[in-house]
């Protein structure tokens, strides 16, 4: 039998041969992670595959919400150059279409203050609590919509009311003043000088230590004082 030739096709094919290490050996990494790698390839697979479509899919929303606040800011802007029943109904559309939005919140609030021009001071007051309830105690409009309540409950003579939301209103940092005078005014209103008054002095007593503007305080002396001689 003769001895196969070296340059024999067969031979040089199967000289030439050498089993793939493949790219895991290739990278020189630790032997112990290639095995985990290789035993749980499948399971890996999966994983990727999730976090691709978390990644995608996070993407697609973050340019749907994007692309949402955009038009609703758009929408928000439009209505506000509106007139009357109009602006009523662009404003409207933008609060049903964008929940959610800041420009929503701000189209609920300017439909507040349009009803409460209006007179319609129970609608106004819907309007305003609606958006204070989406809103944390620490949002910069919370204090605002407070006192947008109070008034649109003075306006109603919803008294009671009005002076439980005033009262609240004191102690909400920068509309301490609102609170005092307006409870204060509310209860004059109700005919309850002797309750306004104690409110009155109340008030006075937060100047101690305070810089406080001359004016007001003479008015409130004064309101003191007149309220005292009724007694």
């Amino acid at each position: 039998m003769s001895e196969r030739s070296a340059f024999d096709q067969n031979h040089v094919a199967e000289n030439a041969y050498v089993e793939p290490s493949g790219v895991l050996d290739q990278l020189n990494l630790p032997p112990g992670f290639v095995k985990f790698v290789r035993n749980n390839k499948r399971i890996l697979q999966i994983s990727g595959t999730l976090i691709v479509i978390v990644v995608v899919v996070g993407s697609l929303y973050q340019s749907y919400r994007t692309g949402r606040l955009e038009d609703s800011a758009s929408n928000l802007s439009l209505s506000m150059n509106a007139e009357g029943a109009d602006r009523i109904k662009a404003l409207e559309h933008v609060v049903d279409n964008y929940s959610g939005t800041p420009s929503a919140l701000w189209a609920s609030v300017e439909l507040g203050h349009m009803a409460m021009k209006d007179k319609a001071y129970s609608k106004a007051k819907q309007y305003y609590s609606e958006v204070r309830d989406d809103i944390s105690t620490s949002n910069p409009m919370y204090g605002l919509l407070s006192f947008a309540i109070a008034q649109a409950e003075e306006a109603d003579k919803l008294y009671s009311q009005a002076s439980a939301s005033y009262s609240a209103l004191k102690a909400i940092d920068g509309y301490k003043d609102e609170g005092f005078m307006g409870m204060a005014r509310v209860l004059e209103a109700e005919g309850k000088n002797k309750e306004a008054l104690a409110v009155y002095e109340e008030y006075l007593g937060t100047f101690l230590g305070e810089e406080q503007n001359s004016q007001l305080t003479r008015m409130i002396q004064q309101k003191i004082t007149r309220l005292s001689a009724q007694e």
